[in-house]
């Protein structure tokens, strides 16, 4: 028997923590066993980065968010190269994917859950849409991956077997994360000092990421820390108005907006701590990336990140939508170096131990070959 052909569908519209996890997942799910493919609805940025780690990727541009076109062409692939197995990541994914599959009679589909619906689509209307769609579809789907047991336990509210779901958590290639790096080039095209103490957040500029609740906060504490500054990295709608936000909080000259950055651990390497302000999140990707850095972390205690963070041994957890428990907590990471220190080291032993990308790797292919060998899929 040959390679088991793997193909994931994406969005692939944004870089953000979905498309980072496959491109981690495609690299270390043994090759030798499997062959990944990847299909994205946008021609970057995902794609040419997948073209660039040596997987074939396709893309198939939808005309708006309504456009089912692409279920026909995906089908017509999935039949052409024989693809065995379907895995999809997202609700335009999930829905293109599994009707492509099912159209291609595909029976063994998989969808990665990587953060909860409700809190990824802001406005209602968008949000029963997207519930529609996950509802109408599901049926098609034979297993489900959650990236935390707190995604697991929400699609078992939401109906579905636990039998059919699997938590396998997302994973770090630790190589990449040198804690040495002094981030000293980061600061000096940022034009900061290598004395001064800076905070951030490194997230898609989005209401579910707390980011007004963060310029608050850091309104609160910057009389109390002249130094101190927060960088804002990363892209979205929302950039214009977190921009006025910053400037009517009157910490204009405290905050920077630096756009996206491709160059994660090396921004990071420049922080002092990173904080999270997340109304919701899967797992906390970003987190984790932090603690590999050996960086103190200050996060919301929302969805997966108390799976990731002990609050008081490996980072700080506080509530969220709570401007003053973030100022709480930056005061403290800010004002006492020791306890960082503390909390940074036990950060990297966490990581280590539970979040490595071989690790969630063994554990995808594992259920690529459960399905394959059982037979596991959906009767069409």
């Amino acid at each position: 028997m040959g390679r088991i052909k793997v193909l994931h569908i994406i969005g692939g519209g944004e870089f953000g923590g979905a498309e980072q996890h496959l491109l981690t997942l495609m690299r270390h799910v043994n090759p030798a066993e499997f062959e990944l493919h990847a299909a994205c609805f946008f021609s970057g940025p995902l794609a040419p980065l997948v073209v660039n780690e040596g997987f074939p990727a396709y893309v198939f541009p939808m005309q708006s968010k309504f456009d089912l076109s692409p279920v026909n062409e995906i089908a017509s692939l999935i039949r052409r190269e024989g693809f065995c197995i379907v895995h999809t990541h997202g609700v335009r994914a999930n829905l293109i994917g599994r009707l492509a599959a099912r159209r291609a009679r595909v029976s063994r589909v998989v969808t990665t859950v990587h953060s909860v619906l409700h809190f990824d689509y802001p406005r209602r209307l968008d949000r029963l849409v997207n519930r529609l769609c996950e509802n109408l579809t599901r049926r098609f789907t034979s297993r489900f991956i959650a990236v935390s047991e707190m995604l697991r336990e929400q699609l078992v509210r939401e109906g579905i077997p636990g039998d059919r779901i699997t938590t396998v958590y997302n994973g770090l290639e630790l190589g990449q994360y040198n804690p040495l790096l002094s981030g000293l080039t980061v600061r000096e095209e940022l034009g900061l000092s290598p004395e001064q103490t800076i905070a951030g957040i490194i997230a898609r500029l989005h209401p579910v990421k707390g980011h007004d609740s963060l310029l608050e906060a850091m309104a609160r504490v910057a009389p109390d820390f002249p130094d101190l500054v927060l960088l804002v990295v990363g892209s979205g709608l929302e950039r214009q108005r977190l921009e006025q936000a910053a400037e009517g909080l009157g910490i204009k000259d405290k905050v920077i907006f630096t756009g996206f950055r491709s160059d994660v651990p090396e921004v990071i390497a420049a922080l002092n701590f990173l904080v999270l302000s997340s109304h919701s999140e899967g797992l906390g990707l970003i987190v984790m990336e932090a603690m590999a850095m050996q960086k103190p972390v200050l996060a919301t205690r929302v969805g997966g990140i108390p799976e990731v963070v002990t609050s008081g041994r490996d980072g700080l957890l506080v509530p969220s939508g709570d401007p003053e428990a973030l100022a709480q907590g930056i005061r403290t990471l800010a004002g006492d170096r020791e306890l960082a220190s503390q909390l940074a080291a036990a950060a990297r032993q966490t990581i280590e131990a539970k979040f490595s990308a071989e690790k969630m790797g063994a554990e995808t292919a594992a259920l690529y070959q459960e399905m394959t060998e059982t037979g596991s899929g959906l009767n069409i």
